[in-house]
């Protein structure tokens, strides 16, 4: 069958596409979607990310049969495969096992596709290979930042949420002003889309000044989206990489990174302040910039007017007594928040709380966990959630519960020996920071489906590193 496969079509060609065209894919991690169905415990859905990768280890599997690399990149490093092994045991044990067989089904694919990339690396090698690739990837980024502010327009138009795309949370009802999801299910996911070619973009200015200009555009489309999830990693991970640069090259000159971040923020948050202003809300742009700050801030800085604003209306929205016709007049649409929603904060917190909880409930529990996948169900039979499709928005407890004490400590060495890898690259610092980054916005959120960027997009820039593959020798 691979014989008569591979004489129908050249596999190395399909496999460099595949490649090119993974930036792209990413992007469109929930928007187009087939539902399947679903259960009381989970939904059945497929999205494009998902059927790439499917391909693409089809793909993988076809050409390492050819060139008879299957297993010859495994050997004496079965260490790598402890974390993924233990993960699909606990499935035996699972409190919701289906969910945990899917997982581990999309896992051992993510593994796969990595030592695929990696075993067949030398395929990325040829010329033009790089400067094709960085084109596509920068440019895939470029549009979905396009459409972000094709959201913005049409929701503040009026636009239907089945034409915007934007989630029900994006809209500007909820603080004056929307902030966009993309073609991700939620903002938080799509700012952790910009992650990957904002940091890079900014490991690539700190060589070639052109671009800044790349930084910018990223930067303000991580801000944009309003997750503050995505806000704090990148940045803490441009003060980490910008930092660690200038001790290494000995120079100040990278603070520039920091002003031009500035600067995508200052603008960013103008934007923010003219839509609530536009918008059919009572917000005003002082009202709109103030909400941001406050709520960026967790409440920290708060510059909301305590009585009235220039329109007549208080800060907290409530419409200031008056004659009818005044009262008419100011009749206008409230939105939802009016700063620091306290609220999203507070659910994160208990969720995890509830989750360690959870995990203490016995010793059987402490080392191994529930299994798999049963993270939701033990909320649920604890009484400690309203569903069993609750999940724990913190993936490392999360991890914590469904695999115990030896999960933990498995995944540790699997970042132990990732790290290694890392260091030996040319592009420690980019990749460094880049695992800081999604390492931090892990802590608000868990699951596969929606984040195989951070897992693909990692592995897939260590592959390229390995080989020099990995440079700044790009024309945008």
């Amino acid at each position: 069958m691979v014989n008569k496969l591979g004489r129908l079509m050249n596999w190395e060609k399909v496999y460099r596409g595949m490649v090119y065209i993974l930036p792209g894919v990413l992007c469109f991690s929930y928007y187009p979607v087939i539902v399947l169905g679903g259960s009381e415990s989970m939904n059945f859905e497929l999205s494009l990310p998902l059927i790439w990768l499917v391909v693409f280890n089809v793909v993988v599997l076809t050409l390492m049969l050819k060139k008879r690399k299957l297993v010859e990149g495994m050997k004496g490093k079965w260490w790598w495969l402890l974390f993924p092994g233990f993960l699909s045991i606990s499935v035996a044990w699972s409190l919701n096992p289906v969910r945990g067989v899917l997982t581990g089904g999309i896992l051992w694919l993510v593994y796969f596709a990595i030592y695929g990339m990696w075993s067949l690396r030398g395929l990325l090698s040829e010329v033009g290979f790089k400067d094709k690739f960085w084109k596509v990837f920068f440019g895939s980024y470029l549009v979905v930042c396009a459409w972000c502010v094709v959201q913005c327009v049409m929701d503040l138009a009026g636009a239907g949420r089945d034409v915007s795309l934007m989630c029900a949370g994006c809209t500007y009802r909820m603080f004056g002003f929307p902030h966009p999801n993309g073609f991700a299910i939620e903002p938080q996911f799509m700012g952790n889309l910009l992650l990957a070619p904002a940091i890079v973009s900014i490991w690539m200015a700190m060589k070639k000044k052109k671009y800044y200009w790349l930084v910018f555009v990223f930067a303000a489309g991580i801000f944009l989206t309003f997750s503050r999830g995505a806000i704090y990693a990148f940045a803490v991970a441009t003060i980490f990489m910008v930092t660690m640069e200038m001790v290494r090259q000995k120079t100040w000159r990278f603070c520039k990174t920091f002003m031009v971040v500035a600067l995508a923020f200052l603008c960013v948050l103008g934007v923010q302040g003219m839509m609530a202003a536009m918008g059919p809300t009572d917000d005003t742009f002082g009202s709109g910039v103030a909400k941001v700050l406050n709520h960026l801030s967790l409440g920290i800085i708060d510059i909301r007017k305590a009585g009235k604003n220039g329109d007549g209306v208080e800060a907290n929205g409530q419409t200031i007594e008056g004659t009818e016709e005044e009262e008419e007049n100011y009749k206008v649409e409230k939105a939802v928040f009016d700063g620091y929603v306290e609220e999203s904060t507070e659910t994160r917190v208990k969720l995890s709380s509830e989750a360690v909880e959870a995990w203490k409930g016995n010793l059987g529990t402490v080392i191994g966990g529930v299994g798999l996948g049963g993270a939701g169900q033990a909320l649920y039979m604890e009484g400690l959630s309203d569903s069993p499709k609750e999940i724990v928005q913190n993936e490392y407890v999360s991890l914590l519960l469904e695999t115990g004490m030896i999960g933990v400590v498995l995944m540790m060495l699997t970042v132990v020996l990732i790290v290694r890898v890392v260091i030996k690259s040319k592009a420690m610092t980019m990749l460094l920071a880049l695992m800081v980054a999604y390492g931090i916005t892990l802590m608000f959120f868990s699951g596969l489906p929606n984040a195989l960027h951070i897992y693909l997009l990692t592995g897939f820039f260590i592959v390229l590193s390995r080989d020099s593959l990995l440079s700044n020798s790009i024309a945008v």
